[in-house]
């Protein structure tokens, strides 16, 4: 069984779920990380390595921790170089969508001076408070992560697919 077909069915849902309500039910992504244990065994175990990987940012409030188990099936069902190829395509998707969202809201130079901010109280008072607050921030800011991971894995695939890497 072509074990990619699953991991697009389950990124297809992801994607649009995220896109929809900004939200990623947790039953969701429990099928697909037993879906990938049980179909790719052994290359999971690289999955359960990237959401480890990506955990700490959870825990400051950088990404949601749907993002991180949306990472860690995607890491886990293609292996460390297809994965790693397709977390990466969807960061850089996703960091692109939080750039043009930045400018055009106008306010690029005040989140970057609060991000220096916000790492160097991290750095210098060891102060780890979450970096996103709704509240705070607003939902604007936030960007469908999932639906930028689905789309850059999709990317990848059909790249690889066409002889492309």
């Amino acid at each position: 069984m072509n074990t990619d077909w699953v991991l697009c069915l389950f990124l297809a849902i992801f994607g649009l779920w995220d896109l929809r309500t900004r939200k990623i039910p947790r039953f969701a992504t429990l099928a697909a990380l037993a879906a990938g244990l049980i179909l790719c065994r052994g290359r999971m175990l690289f999955g359960v390595l990237a959401g480890a990987l990506f955990f700490p940012l959870f825990l400051l409030r950088m990404l949601g921790a749907a993002d991180v188990k949306v990472i860690a099936v995607i890491a886990g069902f293609l292996g460390p170089a297809r994965g790693t190829r397709a977390v990466a395509a969807g960061l850089v998707l996703g960091a692109v969508w939080s750039l043009f969202k930045l400018i055009r809201g106008g306010i690029l130079l005040r989140r970057i001076s609060y991000f220096t901010a916000y790492i160097r109280r991290m750095i210098t008072m060891d102060i780890y408070e979450p970096y996103y607050r709704r509240e705070r921030d607003g939902e604007e800011l936030g960007i469908p992560l999932a639906s930028c991971l689905a789309a850059g894995t999709a990317l990848c695939l059909l790249l690889e697919a066409g002889g492309w890497f």
